[in-house]
């Protein structure tokens, strides 16, 4: 369920980097938006760090500006522009918003703005192997008319490497360990992990605290329960590391960790809902995607000759994932569409589902249908106006295709005389 990026260094599909992508940049975006920075700016209580110096001069425009930046830059690296560049300028951008509110509150949910800003970097230095991205689909500019034909042509039996989630679980793996040492030393001793530790702790909560839920004090009547939480949290802050390291499945850690993120808002009204997305970014999305990713078979017929076309088909050969797209091009149509009447094959893209012939704008939506995670888009082009505004579109982009795209290999030619 859960992917050690130390054993499994490679996935044989690029998803999990992608999903990944999507649970940082939406957390970030979701820690990031929330936050009136003219209404801290308004009642500035600066606490003595060492960081003071960050607060810029006139901190409500300054840091306010910023915030929406970086939400923009964020929104871009969700869906994979420029994310070498955008994703380093992020990072920045959220470490200094990070020390400023460092300096108003140095609790653990401003920390984990920092655990961000690490994982921003691992994405901004490994973006090469980012390939289901909009920078991946520019990058095949790169790849010539038949490498791009046979990469459609042939089953996709490649390897996507994970640098960047390699590093980054090893960042939380370090951090938890770090946080379980703290518990046991200096030391060594075990007071933490005792059932009166435990008890006094959340006998104090629930005497500070108004606590949405009275679990915690049931919890002290049984000693037996609090040593067991007390004790399974050592275990699992410091063997996460070692798992990491080891080459052994994580998966009871990534659990373990949160149930005791859970258990935390549940007993002592301590909310870090930043962990949830931070162990969702190890999660096997590869695997829940082939599960739930649609095992009907439909032929698709392109242009072979069309660097837009099949630049635009590249991201779908990446999403299928249970190989259930069959790609021709129009000198390999199998006999029984070739004979047909009622297609032409040089004036659009069709989809054959069950022998019916699918053109244009509804081939596309067709092959959208083949990909559940889609099922949105094809519900609006399902609408009629959606339609005939979209019939409409991809009559012109077919028509001109060679005016604004590179499509054509003669064209393709006199471009590099």
């Amino acid at each position: 369920m859960f992917v050690n990026y130390f054993k499994d260094k490679s996935r044989t599909s690029p998803i999990n980097l992608t999903a990944a992508r999507a649970v940082l940049g939406g957390w970030l975006i979701w820690k990031t938006i929330w936050y009136d920075w003219s209404l801290v700016a308004e009642n500035l209580f600066l606490l003595e760090t060492p960081w003071s110096w960050a607060v810029p001069p006139v901190p409500a425009l300054v840091l306010t500006i910023e915030k929406w930046v970086l939400i923009a830059l964020l929104g871009m690296f969700i869906v994979g522009y420029r994310v070498r560049l955008l994703g380093g300028v992020s990072a920045l951008l959220l470490a200094h918003l990070a020390v400023v509110r460092y300096n108003l509150n140095t609790s653990g949910e401003t920390q984990a703005l920092m655990i961000g800003v690490y994982f921003l970097i691992f994405f901004s230095i490994y973006a090469e192997t980012d390939e289901l991205s909009l920078d991946g689909i520019r990058r095949t500019k790169e790849l010539s008319l038949d490498e791009l034909r046979s990469f459609l042509k042939t089953s996709d039996d490649r390897s996507y490497d994970m640098p960047a989630l390699k590093w980054s679980l090893l960042v939380i793996a370090i951090i938890y360990f770090g946080a379980g040492f703290d518990k046991v030393f200096p030391g060594p001793r075990t007071d933490f992990a005792t059932a009166e530790n435990l008890s006094r702790i959340i006998t104090i909560r629930h005497f500070q605290y108004a606590q949405p839920f009275e679990i915690g004090p049931l919890i002290t009547e049984y000693p037996i329960l609090a040593a067991a939480a007390g004790w399974g949290t050592l275990v699992l802050e410091l063997g996460f590391l070692p798992a990491v390291l080891a080459g052994v499945t994580i998966t009871p850690f990534a659990v373990g960790i949160l149930g005791f993120t859970a258990s935390n808002a549940i007993i002592l009204g301590i909310h870090f809902a930043d962990m949830y997305f931070v162990i969702g970014m190890l999660v096997a999305w590869d695997l829940l995607y082939q599960r739930v990713a649609s095992d009907r078979s439909i032929d698709l017929v392109f242009d072979e000759h069309c660097y837009f076309c099949m630049q635009s088909l590249y991201p779908f050969k990446l999403l299928d994932i249970n190989d259930t797209v069959n790609f021709h091009s129009q000198y390999d149509i199998p006999m029984e569409y070739k004979e047909r009447d009622d297609v032409d094959f040089e004036s659009a893209m069709y989809v054959f589902r069950n022998g019916t012939a699918h053109e244009g704008y509804y081939a596309f939506r067709e092959l959208l249908r083949q990909f559940r995670i889609f099922f949105w888009a094809v519900w609006l082009m399902e609408w009629s106006i959606v339609e005939r505004i979209g019939v409409r579109i991809y009559r012109y982009i077919a028509a001109n295709r060679g005016r604004h795209f590179t499509c054509r290999v003669e064209e393709v030619n006199s471009d590099l005389e």
